[in-house]
């Protein structure tokens, strides 16, 4: 089931309802919250208490307190729920950038608009399940695309997904995860570390730097096969 919440003051939240159901009644079902009490909103434990696949905000500062709410959406490390901002004007698209919105709607929104964001994240989200990398977030089952990680790294008994979002740690061993992963793609460069071969801008003596500017060092042990694995990738003769 598909689970989308909107926070916006109530009259609009309303009609956000009912135009969800007009869009979604033969596509899918769906679960609908709404918060509409600015106070209430920012006393959320988005960690914990906030399971939601689509989250509409309304980003007016004078109405609701959005781009608070959607800063700790995201620095809760919540990567599943997908916002989508809502505005009278495009003053705010920064944040959106800053804060990886999946949409930036203005107001008033046609129907049609609304559904085909709508579309987009079916397009995009329910496609093979090969193309994710599925884990377990305090009792929830969270998805990443592939092409959006750059590496995995191990911190103790959790493991850290560095990825276009909002890096994310949860309960695993890198020995496990190298194993779900298709070993041409994604590369043991290191005891703590598992890069996708898609992401690497550089390789030097000393170690790997990623397209999103971050450092990942390489054992000397695995240099040779990291260096012939990326080499084949880029199509270059040794």
């Amino acid at each position: 089931m598909l689970k989308i919440a909107v926070f916006d003051l109530e009259q609009s939240a309303e009609k956000f309802e009912d135009v969800l159901v007009n869009i979604l009644f033969d596509k899918c079902e769906f679960g609908f919250e709404a918060y509409t009490n600015p106070k209430e909103a920012l006393e959320i434990d988005f960690k914990n208490d906030f399971d939601f696949d689509i989250v509409f905000i309304e980003i007016n500062s004078q109405r609701f307190p959005g781009i608070e709410v959607a800063k700790r959406i995201r620095e809760s490390g919540n990567i599943k729920s997908e916002i989508i901002f809502v505005s009278d004007d495009d003053s705010f698209a920064l944040y959106g950038y800053k804060l990886k919105v999946f949409d930036y709607l203005l107001k008033p929104i046609p129907i049609k608009t609304i559904a085909e964001t709508l579309d987009r994240y079916f397009c995009y989200f329910e496609s093979d399940d090969d193309n994710y990398f599925s884990f377990k977030v305090s009792g929830s089952i969270q998805k990443l695309r592939l092409d959006d990680i750059f590496y995995f790294t191990s911190n103790g008994r959790k493991c850290i997904v560095v990825n276009k979002r909002a890096d994310c740690e949860f309960y695993s061993k890198l020995d496990e995860i190298e194993a779900q992963l298709d070993a041409d793609e994604f590369i043991r460069v290191h005891q703590s570390y598992i890069v996708n071969i898609r992401c690497i801008k550089s390789l030097t003596k000393d170690g790997l730097t990623m397209n999103n500017g971050l450092f990942v060092p390489v054992s000397q042990r695995r240099h040779a096969e990291v260096k012939s694995k990326f080499m084949k990738y880029l199509e270059i003769e040794e």
